[in-house]
């Protein structure tokens, strides 16, 4: 292992991600190849690993798309020397305790006719040129796209290098834990376990900021559902009509009752919004990278 491949492991993301390699590695063959470790890392890392000669092509011909790491004990030490000081909760701002009495105050109010018709009609000012071009069930599912990315963006913004190194330390002090009882060394488990402990203290602080990632989004989504919501029942709105004919489903009365009190339309923007989730998710995952699949 060069010292240039030493270099993946400085910070946590990457040493999760060799540790994840080291682990499979060892459980295995002694090999490994991407299908082995795609869904717990990065294709980033990945490459890194094949750029940097941490991982080598197999000697095997019948491994041809597997590989080795070039000195594993190496990168055992390299795993080991590393030090982690997880960070301390830092709390909510004021800005976050303003969001939250808001987004409270929004949740309310879909129950407050006056209120909810209020809103209603200030967003239609903006989305109502769209809601006469696109039918209902397209409205819904731009509205779930839009807030969808929206909620993704604020998400990425306020989950912190701090944050993500936390929870990607835990993962490789898991992978770690792991291959060392797998090889029988109880002195390294014992202490890992130790360190594990430490951080599974620290849960609260993922907890606390998932909160704030509620939050602020909830602000985004809220209005769009009092939107929604209006115009399916506000007489002002006749552009949306209340019966779709849809393929197999037949007619569909978006105020009827699905779930309890969860109306048609309501869930057809939960389903929207599942999809587009996903979609993003898979996008992002699979931005291709050169290193993936060879060296």
């Amino acid at each position: 292992m060069t010292a240039a491949g030493i270099a993946v492991a400085t910070d946590d993301n990457g040493a999760a991600a060799l540790a994840v390699v080291l682990r499979s590695a060892e459980e295995g063959d002694g090999t490994v190849a991407w299908a082995d470790v795609s869904t717990d890392i990065e294709r980033e890392h990945w490459g890194a690993m094949l750029e940097q000669g941490v991982l080598v092509p197999a000697e095997r011909e019948s491994d041809a798309d597997r590989f080795v790491l070039a000195n594993p004990t190496a990168v055992a030490e390299t795993l080991e020397a590393r030090e982690f000081v997880p960070p301390e909760p830092k709390g909510w701002s004021r800005a976050d305790f303003v969001a939250a009495v808001g987004a409270l105050a929004l949740l309310a109010s879909y129950w407050v006719g006056a209120t909810r018709g209020a809103i209603g009609a200030t967003l239609d000012l903006a989305l109502g040129p769209v809601a006469t071009l696109l039918p209902f069930p397209g409205l819904i599912l731009l509205c779930a796209a839009t807030t969808t990315a929206a909620a993704l963006i604020v998400r990425h913004r306020i989950d912190s290098p701090d944050v993500d190194g936390l929870r990607h330390r835990s993962r490789e002090l898991q992978a770690r834990l792991a291959a060392a009882r797998a090889r029988g060394d109880e002195t390294t488990a014992t202490r890992l376990t130790t360190q594990r402990q430490d951080l599974l203290e620290r849960q609260a602080f993922l907890l606390a900021n998932q909160l704030r990632v509620l939050v602020w989004t909830m602000l985004m989504t809220v209005p769009v559902i009092i939107y929604l919501s209006w115009v399916v029942t506000s007489p002002a709105r006749a552009t949306a009509p209340l019966v779709t004919v849809a393929p197999i489903l037949g007619d569909i009365v978006w105020t009827a009752r699905v779930v309890g009190p969860v109306q048609a339309w309501l869930a057809w923007y939960a389903l929207s919004s599942l999809a587009s989730s996903l979609v993003a998710r898979g996008v992002s995952r699979a931005i291709p990278d050169r290193f993936a699949a060879s060296a």
